[in-house]
């Protein structure tokens, strides 16, 4: 094969991955779009606030999950606009809260996460109507450090499939 073909079939193959990637849903992060999540975060942490939202919760007696508490508060329809999970090992403690709108998408998480060490990290996860990552906002809050690992990976897109899910523990 000449060098010729092979760059020829390069551009190819990454003309399809944009476009595979462009079908798959791409919402830009605009400050528009940013403040519509902010103001459906609000909104729901009102409802929840006024006692508007029925508060569903399941506990589970274990160690070295992320969801050992998890609590669902659903609104007068019945769709879940908050979902909250909470877990962690030994040595490090995680609590997920995220924000859908009326239509049940995910739009907004909030990751807590904290060590023994004294690390305290908040991200701040935004997504678009798709459930694609537009945004990601850390800050360490204080401390040395800590491997926490990746923020989205404990995102639920789906909460009903996740508050019903069996035990988490092992």
């Amino acid at each position: 094969m000449s060098g010729r073909t092979r760059v020829g079939r390069l551009v190819a193959l990454a003309v399809l991955g944009s476009v595979s990637f462009t079908r798959a849903g791409t919402y830009d992060a605009s400050p528009e779009v940013l403040s519509a999540i902010r103001l459906n975060y609000q909104a729901v942490t009102r409802m929840a606030s006024e006692g508007r939202m029925f508060k569903l919760t399941r506990t589970f007696d274990c160690l070295n999950v992320f969801d050992a508490v998890r609590t669902a508060w659903k609104d007068g329809r019945g769709v879940i606009r908050k979902y909250t999970t909470e877990g962690g090992s030994e040595d490090s403690a995680l609590t997920v809260s995220q924000y859908y709108g009326p239509d049940g998408r995910l739009s907004f998480a909030l990751v807590q996460a904290g060590a023994v060490n004294g690390t305290q990290v908040e991200t701040r996860l935004y997504y678009g109507p798709a459930g694609n990552l537009l945004r990601e906002d850390e800050r360490t809050v204080h401390g040395p450090g800590y491997p926490f690992g990746p923020p989205a990976r404990n995102v639920v897109q789906f909460p009903d499939v996740a508050f019903g899910a069996p035990r988490p523990c092992p």
